[in-house]
Parts: C-alpha cells; structure tokens; sequence
C-alpha cells in the first residue's frame, strides 16, 4: 500500500480521534516520522477538528460571565473600569481558577465527544456501504463466470453437432422409467471414438445419487462415464468408447457401479448408421 492509499483508507482519522487499536496507532507514529504527506494529513484533520469545534461552540449566557467572577472573587468589567483610577494588584484564586478552566474543559470535551461520535457513524456506514458493493462485485463476477462458461459450452456443442464425423444417439425413456419423459443426446464422433453427452431431461438426483452412462458392446454393459449434474456447462464430455450397439443412462449410488442397477434405467437408445 502506497502513502495516499494510506492515507486515504481512513487510518488517519480513527488514530487522531483515538479509535485505532496499539498497532495501527504504533504503526501510525512511524508513517509520520517517515512521510511528511501523512504529517500534514494529520495535521490538516486535527485543524478542521479544531475550526469545526470552535464554529459550532455555543456562546455562555451573559450572566455566566458575572457568575464567574463572582465565583472567583473578582470584579465585573464595569466596576474595573470604575476603580481603574487606583489601580492594585489582583490576586486570581488559584481554586476559583480551576474551577474555571474545569468548566472550559468539560465543555471542550463534550464537543470533542459528539464529534468522535459523528466521524465514528459515518465511518461505521463507510465500511458497511463498502461491503456490500464488494460483495455485490463478487456476485456479479461469479455470475458472468457461469454464463461465460454456458456460452463457451453451447459454442463447442454447435460445433459438434455440425461435424459430419459425429453420430446422434437419442436416448428416450424405456418402459417403467422412474423419469417418463427423461431424456438425452449421446454424441459420438466415429473416427476419434469421443463421446459427448447433453441431458436433455432428466430429474436432479439427491446428493447420495449420480447418473451413469453406459455403452452396450456385444451385449455387455461397458462404463462410459459418471454424469455431475452440478456442472454449469450442459454439455460434457464422457469416456472414449471405440464401438457401442447403444447407450444407456442408469442411477447408481454416487461414484458409480461396476454394473448397472437395472429397475434403476432411465433413459436407452440405439445406435443406427
């Protein structure tokens, strides 16, 4: 972090108002020792502090005055002029005087108080408005992430679809199906031997649950892949699988079976051409 990003990130205000823990207020101090921009923020906080508490201070009633000199054993301004003719020396009592200065100070120090609290408010707000456009960002970033990802995948399945290599094997739903309008598109390119898969329809299965793909070689079920449903492009690629009479989808515990779970069959279809 450079100076004025130190400068500008609030530090200066919460140790001049007394509110930054040891370390920010001891790493502060050194800020000012080495930099004289953080010296003249300070510097130039503390002033508005200052013109800020005096332009806002409410004048004493006029009474006050006379209250405290007669606290304090002296004469009002009238009866001075009056007897300024023999002038004496005045002894100020040192106790009346501190009760004084006491009173100055207790109102210095309230002003001082509504002051913290109002930058400390403010500065509350600060942040909060603060976090919430951060996370209103990360959402945002996260949601352009998922789109950008859908769209590249929609993109790389036009492109399969439109390869003269590639065989489409629809795969509809067979009798007594859990799903009875489940469906899927194996696609299956003849000379690389890639299998791709697009779930058309299928229902989302529980977390203990995953779909899996299989291909019937002479017969015998071969595992062609697991299927993640979770997965934000539709469209995914599976196992390479050389020859294949027809595809089929089962649900199987998650991670897949060795075989296929049978009253478990989804979705079937044959492979033509």
């Amino acid at each position: 972090m450079n100076v004025e990003e130190y400068i500008s990130s609030g530090i200066v205000e919460t140790c001049v108002l007394g509110l930054a823990s040891p370390d920010e207020t001891e790493e502060f101090e050194r800020m000012c020792a080495a930099h004289s921009e953080v010296r003249a923020a300070r510097d130039s906080f503390e002033l508005r502090l200052e013109t800020n508490l005096l332009r806002e201070a409410t004048q004493p009633p006029k009474e006050l005055k006379s209250r405290i000199f007669s606290e304090i054993g002296m004469e009002s301004e009238e009866k001075a002029v009056q007897t300024a003719s023999r002038p004496k020396p005045v002894l100020i009592p040192r106790a009346g005087y501190a009760r004084y200065v006491a009173a100055a100070s207790f109102i210095l120090l309230a002003g001082s108080v509504l002051i913290n609290l109002y930058l400390l408010n403010q500065y509350k707000k600060s942040i909060a408005q603060y976090q919430e456009l951060l996370s209103s960002q990360n959402v945002l970033v996260q949601n352009n992430q998922v789109l950008q990802t859908r769209l590249e995948s929609f993109q790389t399945a036009i492109s399969l679809m439109k390869n003269p290599d590639m065989a489409i094997v629809k795969l509809g739903a067979v009798e007594g199906s859990p799903a009875p309008h489940g469906m899927a598109t194996v696609y299956w390119n003849s000379q690389s031997k890639d299998v791709y898969l697009l779930v058309n329809q299928l229902p989302k299965p529980s977390s203990e649950k995953q779909y899996q793909l299989w291909a019937m070689v002479d017969g015998k079920p071969v595992d062609a892949g697991m299927i993640d449903m979770n997965e934000a492009a539709p469209f995914m690629k599976l196992k390479n699988i050389p020859r294949a009479e027809a595809f089929a989808i089962t649900l199987e515990k998650k991670g897949g079976s060795p075989v296929p779970t049978m009253d478990a069959l989804y979705v079937m279809g044959k492979v033509t051409g």
